[in-house]
């Protein structure tokens, strides 16, 4: 087992809070190394926005201690988490986009916020992923007068944008988007290449877009806490 501090993201006797109906369950001991996906597949009645809160130092575990990018969230002072949540990326509600603003402004706000990449820079790496999602650019328009579609795609994007160390996926409506799993594992290849990994937090591991990626583990979230479902593909 990898050290917390070698990791991208390790978790150490936690107990995940709302997770385990079962008062024997067992600590999640789990760690993910460089250039590894994960692909952990949800119980139903499951809450994927809970297991990403805790993977970001959202929220604290009940107990145990969770290390992202060699650092632990529970010794990190308030701005030192913000400047390390610039090293991840997040794919998820990718349906949710303020009203108010052009989706390509969104999806380049953090990018520009919290690096000191120019903007003509940073709408040009933007344009290339857009077109390997299947768009010319990113949406000029605000989300309500963008299709769905076309929001996933944006939300892919954004998560890439950057490149970041560490993405954390848990969106259902890119896991359903077939389409688009042939440049969703090219650019999750991309991360792993440059040294980073990735978490997919899945409703089913046979979910359309899952099908074009080969994971280094499968695991299951479920009423024991997080265990292995079967090894790599």
């Amino acid at each position: 087992m990898a050290s917390p501090q070698s990791s991208v993201l390790s978790l150490r006797g936690v107990a995940l809070a709302g997770y385990q109906r079962s008062d024997s369950a067992g600590m999640v001991d789990f760690d993910l190394a460089r250039r590894e996906l994960a692909v952990v597949e949800m119980d139903e009645d499951r809450d994927a926005g809970a297991f990403v809160d805790l993977c970001l130092g959202l929220v604290a575990p009940p107990s145990g201690e969770v290390h992202c990018l060699g650092r632990s969230w529970h010794t990190e002072s308030y701005h030192d988490m913000l400047a390390h949540r610039r090293r991840i990326g997040t794919l998820v509600g990718s349906q949710v986009w303020p009203v108010h603003m052009p989706v390509a402004q969104v999806a380049l706000a953090a990018q520009l916020y919290h690096t000191d990449q120019a903007e003509p820079e940073a709408i040009a790496e933007a344009t290339v992923l857009a077109r390997r999602f299947g768009m010319p650019g990113l949406p000029t328009a605000a989300s309500d007068a963008v299709p769905s579609g076309d929001l996933v795609r944006a939300a892919c994007v954004r998560a890439f944008l950057g490149a970041p160390e560490f993405v954390l996926i848990a969106d259902a409506a890119v896991e359903a988007a077939g389409e688009l799993g042939a440049a969703l594992a090219q650019a999750i290849g991309a991360v792993q290449d440059n040294g980073g990994a990735v978490l997919w937090l899945l409703g089913s591991r046979t979910a359309p877009a899952a099908r074009f990626v080969t994971p280094d583990h499968v695991l299951r979230l479920d009423d024991r806490g997080l265990t292995r479902a079967r090894g790599p593909r």
